[in-house]
Parts: C-alpha cells; structure tokens; sequence
C-alpha cells in the first residue's frame, strides 16, 4: 500500500515539526488498530537500536536518505536487563523505499544521513512501547511518545 501511495508532500506539512540533533514523531492519525506517524530527521539523528514490540510496521521514505541498519537477537534479556544483539547489514535508502518490520523479531537501528529527511510510518496496532538495546549488552523497555499531536 506504502508503495503506491500517492504522496503530495504539502499534504505532510502540518505534522512535520523538527528539533536540532535528533528526529521527531508527529502524530498524524490513530486508533485502536493503526497508528500513522511522520518522522523528521535531523542531521546526525539516529534512533536506538529497537525491537518493534508487538506491532507490526511499515514506513517509506517521503524525502532525504536514511539508512536502516538490521540486527538480530544474539541472547534474549534476562532478569538484569542484559541482552545482545549482532548487526546483520544495512541499507541506504531513497525517496520511495519501504522497510518493514515485525513485532519482537526485528531489530532495527535508522539513521540519517544528511538533515531534513522524512518517513511516513504506519504501526498496524499502535505501539506503545518497545524494547532499546545498547551496544553495552543493556535492554530496557521505553515508552513511545509523540513530539506533536494534531488539534
């Protein structure tokens, strides 16, 4: 659906709100089964080394370059909150590229390269929350939040 989606970019403007070395979250619509956010990245921003929870996500790349770094789990968390995780690879992507991912089973670490990119995410059951892993071996659940929400 994400690759055909055609995407007038003024549409997105209302909900693309920025802040200096790091990404933002913008809500844009959510209910009980989906959620849809817009991410805008700053130079240098890089989210943390992630699991997906529960959710399932899809986002595309609206404008800039990212890239996408996948991990795998190495050894689960135990009760001290140790886990590992091992880079499998990464991607640069473009205008128009999709990544996916899939509750617990993916890992992924997004990036960008250069300020000024933007992702359309799209959460089919909304994510409340999700596991962060360090490269210490550390994991800790973190609650999601929005840095704008719509009137």
């Amino acid at each position: 659906m994400l690759r055909d989606l055609p995407l007038d970019q003024r549409t997105l403007a209302p909900y693309l709100t920025w802040a200096p070395q790091r990404y933002t979250r913008n809500l844009i619509a959510r209910d009980d089964d989906v959620e849809l956010i817009a991410l805008c990245w700053d130079a240098g921003a890089i989210s943390a080394i992630h699991d997906h929870a529960d959710s399932d996500c899809a986002f595309v790349l609206v404008r800039g370059s990212v890239t996408c770094e996948n991990f795998r789990l190495v050894r689960p968390q135990d009760a001290a909150g140790s886990a590992r995780v091992k880079r499998t690879g990464s991607r640069v992507m473009r205008p128009g590229n999709i990544d996916m991912a899939s509750g617990h089973l993916s890992i992924h670490r997004v990036g960008a390269d250069a300020g000024g990119a933007v992702t359309l995410h799209v959460y089919a059951k909304p994510i409340e929350a999700c596991t962060h892993f360090d490269d210490d071996g550390n994991a800790r659940v973190c609650a999601s939040r929005y840095d704008s929400v719509p009137a």
